[in-house]
């Protein structure tokens, strides 16, 4: 029976692989930040793009985050949060739609505020992570997960008691190459 099941297994990472190229990928460096720098590809490996279903790219990028984020808060006797799909579809998701459009990422100031849309949309206490990188997720580690833990004030949000709540939007932009991603906890 494991004979029977390792197939499957190696046809669908090879299908997996095969929704990235490496043409026209471009090549960067990272800072100790999680800052990304472009950077001549000679002697250098791209970063391959993905091909594929962008949207269900995307879909899982947020499902692994949410998951990383409550195995990190277990392991560390915090409570998990709770999808609050309310939220996503009122808040986070809207935002994250204008931060792509725009091509940068902010949390509102004025009438676009965090206080001023989630009070919009009846939402109170809440908190926001914004954040945009070139790279996909890899090897089934969250790199927003990854970039989010590295920023202080992100971190402090992600892993404060007072939340019980959380939605997330990732949404790709493809001439820039870049992952968007809104976070809100409440």
């Amino acid at each position: 029976m494991k004979k029977i099941l390792f197939l499957p297994l190696v046809l669908l990472s090879f299908t997996s692989w095969s929704q990235f190229t490496f043409a026209d990928a471009t090549c960067y460096t990272v800072d100790e930040d999680g800052n990304n720098t472009l950077v001549d590809c000679e002697d250098v490996w791209p970063t391959p793009l993905f091909t594929g279903n962008v949207d269900s790219l995307c879909s899982e990028m947020e499902q692994r985050f949410v998951e990383t984020l409550n195995e990190w808060r277990r392991n560390h006797g915090k409570h998990e949060l709770k999808y609050d799909y309310d939220m996503e579809s009122s808040l986070t998701v809207p935002w994250n739609e204008g931060q792509v459009v725009a091509g940068e990422i902010s949390h509102g100031v004025g009438s676009t505020s965090l206080r001023v849309r989630s009070d919009r949309v009846g939402i109170s206490e809440v908190a926001e992570c914004c954040a945009h990188n070139s790279r996909h997720d890899r090897n089934g580690q969250s790199e927003f997960f990854i970039q989010y833990k590295k920023s202080p004030p992100h971190w402090k949000i992600l892993t404060d008691e007072r939340y019980h709540y959380i939605s997330v939007s990732v949404l790709y932009e493809p001439e820039l190459n870049r992952y968007y991603s809104t976070v809100n906890v409440r």
